[in-house]
């Protein structure tokens, strides 16, 4: 089923009155508009009793279930939560994951709301909050959750954003399967360490063809997160990219607060790029059937792994010939990877670079204060780029820094690279 601006279709809003002579919430024609905010409370209001008012709250929670927040137009929306907290706020992509907004209690009842206004096409993950102590948690009257290093996120697309047909199957927050991918560990006399990959084919796999390589780090990250088995599975027999064996490099301790990891290994570490291009790809090179031309390599990643991404292909431009940044962490140590495109002869490599405009502050408690800003990062990178005359592709998106992003946007990218 394809689903699309599945909050714009929500059934028109019941509005439940009192009757003057029983005290019984009765509904109205069902030529009501759509829903209206100040309508709402404005009946709410009418109602004389706490029962009545509480039963106003709860019937309304239930005949909504599932498809809030709602919209009252195509850029205004209602956060609502049904619950014993005491308060109520909304985190999320709309606040840089830093203080919450707080939500409205609709009188002595145990509903909270909050409205807000977005972009027609944003797409927005968010968490609620609950004073100071609890931990965020999903929104429990929303059905679309997306998944991240963290567990299930809360989504909202506003009407003009097209979920993707291919995350029909992942939209209750499901995660990516890799059975089917083939694992190596590589021992790495650059790192010093064994280092875990999993291998892509695309169906029909033969030894007689040669076939175009994608490496992305976080590699089992885009397993999970982003499906990417099964999205090249789809995009390969539905005919829309030609064929290729996708690498997936995971960097060492996922998820674990111990060195070595993503961060020592993403942070424009020449080791890291000595153990891609003159370890891992012979290696590949040798077991698989692959083309071996730099054009036909893409090295792939998203934040952190956008940075190791793009100094990757900079730095051995005869290895990796094109390379796709996702909200890349261009602004790491004041800007440094802006700084060698500016001040080195171009590079012969082709890229691929996006950001979503909800980044402006990213890492607020790990990162220094003036490398926050990844939207602004990326738009002094796409500068740079232009500058110096690259060929490259640059995208921006009313979005966060977020897995359901980089997994919707990967797509258009493979489009670009190997779409027929």
């Amino acid at each position: 089923m394809k689903i699309k601006n599945f909050i714009k279709c929500i059934f028109a809003i019941v509005l439940l009155i009192q009757s003057s002579a029983s005290g019984e919430l009765i509904m109205p024609t069902e030529n009501t508009s759509e829903f209206n905010l100040q309508d709402f409370l404005a009946a709410f209001d009418k109602l004389e009793s706490d029962e009545a008012k509480d039963n106003y709250a709860k019937d309304f929670v239930e005949m909504h279930k599932g498809n809030f927040p709602l919209l009252e137009d195509d850029s205004t929306v209602v956060f609502f939560y049904y619950g014993k907290q005491d308060s109520a706020g909304v985190i999320g992509d709309m606040t840089s994951w830093a203080e919450p907004k707080l939500m409205t209690r609709v009188g002595k009842t145990d509903l909270y709301y909050l409205k807000d206004i977005y972009e027609k096409n944003a797409r927005i993950e968010y968490w609620l909050t609950y004073g100071k102590n609890s931990f965020p948690s999903i929104d429990s009257l929303n059905q679309y959750l997306v998944l991240n290093g963290f567990g299930p996120i809360s989504e909202l697309a506003m009407p003009e954003y097209e979920r993707h047909e291919y995350f029909n199957e992942y939209i209750h927050g499901e995660k990516g399967d890799g059975k089917d991918l083939i694992h190596h560990n590589i021992p790495s006399k650059f790192l010093n360490y064994d280092h875990d990959v999993h291998v892509y084919l695309p169906p029909g796999y033969t030894e007689d063809i040669k076939y175009p390589v994608i490496y992305l780090n976080d590699g089992y990250d885009y397993v999970e997160f982003a499906a990417t088995p099964y999205v090249l599975d789809r995009m390969i027999n539905e005919d829309k990219i030609d064929p290729v064996v996708a690498v997936f490099v995971t960097p060492p301790n996922r998820f674990e607060p111990k060195f070595p990891n993503r961060m020592t290994e993403y942070g424009m570490n020449d080791d890291y790029v000595k153990f891609l291009a003159d370890e891992l790809i012979p290696f590949i090179d040798t077991h698989y059937s692959t083309k071996q031309d730099a054009e036909d390599r893409i090295i792939a990643g998203a934040s952190y792994g956008g940075l190791i991404s793009f100094f990757v292909s900079f730095s051995r431009p005869e290895v990796f010939g094109k390379a796709y940044s996702q909200s890349g962490y261009h602004s790491f140590r004041k800007n440094e990877m802006i700084k060698l495109v500016r001040d080195n002869d171009v590079k012969d490599i082709k890229a691929y670079v996006d950001v979503g405009t909800y980044e402006t502050i990213v890492g607020a408690n790990l990162l220094p204060a003036d490398e926050l800003n990844f939207t602004q990062g990326n738009r002094d990178l796409k500068t740079a780029l232009t500058e110096k005359g690259y060929d490259f592709v640059y995208r921006e998106y009313p979005e966060g820094h977020t897995w359901g992003n980089w997994r919707r946007h990967l797509i258009d990218a493979l489009i670009y690279f190997y779409g027929k």
